[in-house]
């Protein structure tokens, strides 16, 4: 609809307002079916990338495990020729070592259920070994390329697409790690072969007798460089040769581990138990029987706006511990104490519960704290706290000739529940509200950083006792003033202040 200049309005005929609104209908269609189309290419991309990344991944530790399994059998057949010899000695010095694990296993594999606990650890403990291979892949990474990977991660909002894309990164990662192996054993591998070659040509060198000396001390260093080639590479090898005997033997010596302290953590369960066990009778026998304290039974609460929930909630917890009173018995004695509005919720709280109106029923299946926190969801007043705060912060706002006054109604205020107002800001009330005589004494106070409301208004209380032992203030159209006698004025027994008042 368009307004004219002659006042008439003009809008498009229904026909042109149908076909416009079947144009941007077809249009968002496309744009819907374009991303569904981009968002499926995607994932397929993705998952081919992810798929070939395993299979190089799987190709890759196939190569090394079966070049440590040749280098183990090699190492293993050099072993052997070289312990030919002493193989009964060691025989010997096995048997009591199999024998002390054998006693060590049997005397913690006592049940199944130890041993299936014990099994349970040591796979997680050795399951701990693929976040080690996580953690070595991330040190062949840049750090600049974490933080650009990382930044790439936030700005993805479908979680499974940033996990999957992380999965991704993290096999990516690996397999960089296991070509950077590769290439460092391959060059370790060439650097051997040419200080064999630099070898062979030293013979040949040696075997001419018009070499000149100098080629001699070249060939010499070269000999110097190649030792230090071939020791650098055997270092490398065995540091993999170790690295991996480690990994393999991981759980042989955590299996130990574990059945180490599973022992030491028996015996410390037995006598513990031994100990407290003793202990807790001699407590028992040495502890003395309380009476239960004979009070008043509590005021009945109807659950009307006038009535206090909060007091009568901690009437009734005193209640029951000075009475005595088990368990099963504590949520009916509360009931009792309940009248008007609030006896019929409680009555429905029961049927509700399928106990009818059996109260009995419902104080052996209900506690307490449960009962309380249904009743003041229900009678509690939610504003009671606002109202409060509110108070609070307009207390000053009234002009008040006494200390022990503004004391009484704040701490009336500060007893109610979320209240919302902090120590340092009741301090700061207190101190506008107080009279005007009081706040030279009690500035320094206020300035100090720990200071707290309830310290702060206890001196000023006592502080203005001590300090004004005479005081009149009005009461309506009364004056009242507090006197003191000497000893000797007036008749019989008398209090040392008396009030004498003026109509």
């Amino acid at each position: 609809m368009v307004d004219t200049r002659s006042g008439k309005r003009t809008a498009p005929a229904e026909s042109e307002q149908a076909q416009i609104a079947a144009i941007l209908k077809e249009r968002k269609e496309k744009r819907e079916l374009l991303k569904h189309v981009k968002l499926k290419a995607i994932e397929e991309e993705h998952a081919t990338k992810k798929k070939r990344l395993e299979e190089e991944l799987l190709r890759f530790q196939k190569e090394k495990m079966m070049m440590l399994e040749r280098e183990e059998e090699e190492k293993r057949k050099v072993a052997e020729e070289e312990a030919a010899t002493g193989e009964e000695e060691d025989e010997e010095e096995e048997e009591p070592l199999e024998r002390r694990r054998g006693e060590e296993i049997g005397e913690t594999s006592d049940t199944k259920g130890e041993d299936a606990w014990m099994e349970k650890k040591i796979t997680e403990w050795v399951a701990n070994l693929s976040l080690g291979e996580d953690e070595e892949a991330q040190l062949y990474v840049s750090q600049e390329e974490k933080e650009v990977f990382a930044r790439e991660l936030e700005m993805i909002e479908d979680p499974l697409e940033r996990q999957t894309i992380e999965d991704e990164k993290k096999l990516e990662w690996k397999l960089k790690m296991m070509r950077e192996k590769k290439r460092r054993r391959e060059e370790a591998n060439r650097v051997a072969r040419e200080v064999e070659e630099i070898q062979a040509c030293r013979q040949e060198v040696q075997a001419q007798a018009e070499v000149p000396v100098k080629l001699d001390r070249i060939l010499g260093y070269q000999e110097v460089l190649s030792k230090a080639s071939v020791e650098e590479h055997q270092a490398v090898k065995g540091q993999d040769v170790t690295l991996h005997a480690i990994r393999s033997g991981f759980r042989e010596f955590a299996h130990d581990v574990v059945t180490h302290v599973g022992t030491e953590v028996k015996k410390m369960k037995e006598s513990a138990q031994q100990f407290c066990a003793g202990a807790i009778a001699v407590e028992a026998e040495a502890r003395p029987r309380k009476d239960p304290v004979k009070l008043k039974f509590l005021d009945a609460y109807g659950g009307k706006e006038e009535e206090n929930f909060d007091n009568w909630e901690a009437s009734v917890n005193s209640y029951v511990y000075l009475q005595h009173i088990l368990f099963e018995e504590q949520v009916l004695v509360a009931f009792q104490s309940l009248k008007d509005e609030a006896a019929s919720f409680a009555r429905s709280l029961a049927r509700a519960a399928g106990c009818e109106n059996n109260m009995v029923a419902y104080s052996k299946t209900t506690s307490l704290p449960q009962f309380l926190k249904l009743l003041r969801e229900r009678f509690a007043d939610p504003a009671r706290g606002v109202r409060a705060s509110d108070k609070l912060q307009t207390i000053h706002s009234r002009q008040w000739r006494s200390a022990k006054a503004l004391k009484a109604v704040m701490d009336d205020l500060v007893a109610v529940l979320d209240h919302g107002v902090t120590e340092t800001q009741l301090v700061r009330l207190f101190y506008r509200a107080m009279p005007e005589p009081l706040r030279g004494h009690s500035f320094g106070k206020t300035q100090q950083p720990n200071i707290m409301y309830d310290s702060l208004s206890r001196e000023v209380v006592l502080f203005e006792a001590k300090s004004m032992p005479v005081s009149t203030f009005w009461q309506g159209q009364k004056v009242e003033g507090w006197y003191h006698l000497r000893p000797g004025q007036g008749q019989g027994s008398f209090d040392p202040y008396f009030r004498r008042r003026w109509y």
